[in-house]
């Protein structure tokens, strides 16, 4: 068979080229620090680099929504602390004046009293959040969520503008937690077990000196079921510390799993580097060397 001059220079020039775009990729890998630039150089490699990816991606939404959701309900447990207090207080002055030996004025004295308190803990109980949220009005945030009827009635009567939802927020895979309470259970419904009616039922024994012995047992079961609240509100803490650290070492350990996949081995790559830019400065040298030879230098 007839070898054309101009085949062997094209042949010649393809396996050169060759050698440059091998070279080049590898150039490009060192510079970019991965071991797959295309993912037709791997798809199997490809697709896991992308799942891990997302996975990541995925895990650290959930870290933030920690966060979030710690913020809110650290806020609603120091609130809620601060309102066992003032509930406290108000056990206290109603057992002290339930003595006989209060006259009317030191009962009215303890009224007075009372009514602040009462105030405290609807301030409290309409806290917003750092982003303007009611913590206690349910999905309708962004409406106080207790108001005394006005004008104001006796005894008075404090309606709820919230709802008894409840948001979740995801922080795993499979797992949602609740970022709030809606007020009305934690401070009861007006009508049957109002906190702040049950005060103001308390306060108006004090001023008539008929204090009524039915509101501290109803004052009492009003706490328990605010310290219920409280403690629903420290285990959901609890298990979102734990999901957090599970979210970390989940992320740790796809990051680990991802580095081996799509990470570049320097030493590797630098040794190969070397060799092909070796292997193609001596194909460079046999070609032109190639290109030199004639008939007419040995004639």
């Amino acid at each position: 068979m007839r070898v054309s001059t101009s085949w062997v220079q094209q042949s010649g020039t393809s396996a050169l080229l060759k050698q440059q775009a091998t070279l080049n990729q590898t150039q490009l890998k060192l510079g970019s620090g991965k071991k797959i630039l295309s993912p037709s150089e791997d798809p199997r490699a490809a697709v896991k680099i992308v799942d891990f990816k997302e996975k990541i991606k995925q895990t650290e939404q959930f870290q933030e929504n920690i966060n979030t959701a710690r913020q809110r309900l650290s806020l609603e447990e120091t609130t809620i602390q601060n309102i066992i207090e003032s509930v406290h207080r108000v056990k206290e002055l109603g057992v002290q004046g339930m003595n006989d030996v209060n006259s009317l004025n030191n009962r009215k004295a303890i009224a007075a009293e009372l009514d602040q308190l009462n105030q405290q803990i609807l301030s409290m109980a309409n806290t917003k959040n750092s982003n303007g949220e009611y913590l206690f009005a349910g999905f309708l945030s962004d409406q106080i969520p207790f108001v005394e009827q006005t004008p104001a009635t006796t005894p008075a009567t404090f309606n709820y503008a919230g709802d008894g939802s409840q948001r979740q927020i995801q922080i795993g895979p499979d797992r949602t937690i609740a970022d709030g309470n809606p007020g009305e259970d934690v401070f009861g419904t007006s009508g049957t077990d109002s906190l702040f009616e049950i005060i103001d039922e308390l306060s108006a024994g004090m001023k008539s000196n008929n204090p009524p012995l039915s509101a501290l047992d109803k004052l009492d079961t009003s706490l328990e079921k605010v310290l219920s609240v409280q403690a629903t509100i420290g285990a959901r803490l609890h298990a979102m510390d734990r999901q957090q650290n599970l979210n970390e070492d989940t992320i740790l350990n796809m990051k680990t799993v991802l580095s081996e996949t799509e990470d570049l081995d320097y030493a590797e790559a630098i040794s190969k580097f070397n060799l092909q830019n070796v292997a193609l400065q001596a194909a460079q040298q046999a070609y032109t060397k190639v290109q030199g030879l004639s008939l007419f230098n040995y004639l």
